[in-house]
């Protein structure tokens, strides 16, 4: 016969009070966090597993806490966790467990996870979070079923599903922030890396230093148009002398920027092409004819000030 631990009036009336909040809560769902499609048999043996700690609870959470206190940079999340937090995180998982609504509890850990990978936290240290859980209860499970070896089996099972639903939550919103953070990342970069400049009214200096491919070729159009929109400029001078190596992709991404500038009623001027670069054009029989070409930035400055009124 399983344990049953009754519930005294104060927990009943918080309890109860944690479920209307929890309707209100979970009435805002993160989106691509599912409910986990359990079996019976997994239910059954989280059911064990729960068992054992619901009644150990508190003393599981510090030392969980204990060992996060031996990892500053995992510590600095959490700390120690007081009366109310603790009911209201044993109520989720319980929730979780018990009435099979995982909602609430993965959307907590959800967050922590994105939380982790936004303050830069290694995946071994967060990791280490259910290696701690794992170790400290797997004794009380053994202490209190080792007259029982089925439900030991269940519970330990149990605790196994448990952690690894909890693990491939944290691990999921872990991955895709840090996915977000990285996309964000590159916008800064090639944004940096292709600055449109102003080098005096009507005049704007777009220098391109590194590779260039299609992704930001494109983005460095968009830029350059906007900057024309803006400042209302005439005359854009395109300095790649800080490009290494110019092939027909580029060629044809430095023709289409110049031709988008023209149709925005704006000159442009193509300057500091490397003498390997020129022949390379010259080698792929690239037509540079229809753009302004001058050699150098300061000769492209010289041309623009007879072109600007």
């Amino acid at each position: 016969m399983r344990p049953h631990y009754p519930v005294s009036g104060r927990a009943a009336c918080r309890r109860a009070e944690y479920r209307r909040r929890v309707v209100v809560t979970a009435s805002s769902r993160l989106p691509g966090l599912e409910q986990p499609d359990l079996s019976v048999s997994e239910r059954e043996a989280l059911a064990e597993f729960w068992a054992v700690y619901e009644q150990h609870f508190d003393e599981i959470t510090d030392a969980v806490e204990e060992d996060a206190r031996e990892h500053p940079e995992l510590w600095v999340f959490g700390g120690a966790t007081g009366p109310a937090e603790r009911f209201e995180r044993r109520e989720q998982i319980r929730s979780a467990i018990v009435d099979d609504d995982w909602h609430v509890y993965l959307a907590r850990i959800y967050e922590t996870g994105a939380r982790y990978a936004e303050a830069g936290l290694s995946f071994g240290a967060w990791f280490g979070a259910g290696r701690a859980l794992r170790v400290t209860i797997i004794p009380l499970i053994v202490d209190a079923l080792r007259a029982e070896p089925e439900r030991l089996g269940e519970a330990v099972r149990g605790g196994a599903i448990f952690v690894d639903l909890a693990m491939v939550t944290i691990g999921g919103a872990y991955l895709a922030a840090k996915e977000r953070i990285i996309r964000t990342q590159e916008e800064a970069i090639r944004e940096l890396s292709t600055p449109v400049l102003e080098l005096r009214p009507g005049l704007l200096l777009l220098a391109l230093v590194g590779l260039i491919d299609t992704e930001r070729a494109d983005g460095l159009t968009e830029q350059l148009l906007a900057a024309i929109t803006a400042r209302r400029s005439t005359v854009v001078i395109i300095d790649v002398t800080g490009v290494p190596a110019i092939d027909t992709a580029v060629a044809s991404h430095l023709m289409h920027a110049v031709e988008a500038a023209r149709l925005m009623g704006a000159t442009g001027i193509l300057a500091g092409l490397s003498t390997a670069n020129a022949q390379t054009i010259v080698g792929l029989g690239i037509d540079f004819r229809s753009l302004h070409v001058v050699g150098t930035l300061a000769d492209a400055i010289g041309e623009a000030e007879v072109l600007l009124p």
